[in-house]
C-alpha cells in the first residue's frame, strides 16, 4: 500500500478551513456531501482547493449526497431527481478531479425478493449513462453497502454492469450493524469488485462513527485480509470528528506505516 490509497472524511463545505491542516499533514479527504444541499457548494471554490493538493501530490475523493438517492426505483420521479444528483455529482467530480465517487444504493431496509430483482435490473439501465463521464475525468464509481446483510446484491449489479468505472465501498461499520455475512466471506466474494473501504467503528447498535478500536468492529481481521490479498483499495478514515480522526489515523499508521507520508 501507498500513502495515496489514504483519505479522511472532511464535509465539503468545511474544505476551505481545513485545507491549512491536509497539506501540513499530506492528508487527502474524501468530501462529503450530507451536511448542505449539493446546489449550495461552491464548486469553483472547492476545485480551487483541490488544486493546491494537488500540487503537493494529494488527490481527493467524494461522497454523493444520499437523500432520496434511490437510481434503482420503481417510481419515475425518483429516479428523475437520482438522476439529477448523480448529474451534479459527477460534475463536482470533476472540478475536485476525485478519483472515487461514493454513493449510497438507496435500497430500503429488508428489500428482497422481486423487488430486489426489480432494483438490480433498474439500475443496470441508470448507471452505465455516467460510467464515460467517469472514465473521462479518472475516477470509479462505487457503491456502498448501507442496510445489506449480504454483498449478493453488489455482485449481481456489478456483475451484470462489468465495467472497471465501477466498483464497491465496504464500509465496515455498515457491515457491523446490519451484516449477517461473515466478515472474511463478503470480503472474499466481493474481492473482485472491491475498489474502496470506510473504516469507522461501532459497537453494532448505532452509526456511531467512533475512531478505531473504540467499538467491537473485528478491524484486525480485515487489516490481516488486506496484508495477505493483492486486493488494494482506497480507505477513507470516515469519522465526524477530528479527534477521532487522529486516533484513527494512529491505528492505521500502526498497521500500515507504508501509509503515512
Amino acid at each position: 500500500m501507498t500513502a495515496h490509497q489514504l483519505y479522511i472524511h472532511i464535509p465539503a463545505p468545511l474544505l476551505p478551513g481545513r485545507l491549512p491542516f491536509l497539506l501540513n499533514r499530506n492528508l487527502q479527504p474524501e468530501l462529503a456531501c450530507q451536511e448542505v444541499s449539493i446546489d449550495k457548494l461552491n464548486f469553483e471554490q472547492l476545485g480551487a482547493c483541490a488544486k493546491q493538493l494537488k500540487e503537493q501530490g494529494l488527490s481527493t475523493t467524494l461522497h454523493a449526497p444520499y437523500s432520496g438517492f434511490n437510481p434503482g426505483s420503481s417510481k419515475k420521479r425518483v429516479r428523475k431527481f437520482s438522476h439529477a444528483l448523480a448529474d451534479k455529482s459527477l460534475l463536482l467530480a470533476e472540478n475536485i478531479q476525485a478519483k472515487r465517487i461514493v454513493f449510497h444504493p438507496g435500497l430500503a431496509y429488508g428489500s428482497g425478493g422481486e423487488k430486489l430483482k426489480n432494483w438490480v435490473d433498474t439500475c443496470c439501465n441508470f448507471w452505465p449513462q455516467f460510467l464515460e463521464r467517469a472514465r473521462n475525468i479518472g475516477c470509479v464509481i462505487c457503491i456502498e453497502n448501507i442496510y445489506e446483510t449480504a454483498p449478493d446484491v453488489f455482485i449481481q449489479l456489478l456483475s451484470s454492469i462489468n465495467s472497471p468505472q465501477m466498483g464497491h465501498v465496504f464500509d465496515i461499520g455498515h457491515w457491523n450493524m446490519f451484516g449477517t455475512t461473515k466478515l472474511l466471506d463478503w470480503l472474499n466474494q466481493t474481492a473482485p469488485y472491491l475498489q474502496h473501504l470506510h473504516l469507522h467503528d461501532n459497537h453494532g447498535e448505532r452509526d456511531e462513527h467512533l475512531a478505531i478500536g473504540q467499538g467491537n468492529v473485528p478491524f484486525s481481521t480485515l487489516f490481516e485480509w488486506l496484508k495477505s490479498t493483492d486486493i488494494k483499495p482506497t480507505m477513507t478514515l470516515e469519522n465526524h470528528s477530528l479527534p477521532n480522526t487522529e486516533l484513527s489515523l494512529q491505528a492505521i499508521y500502526r498497521n500500515f506505516p507504508e501509509l503515512q507520508q
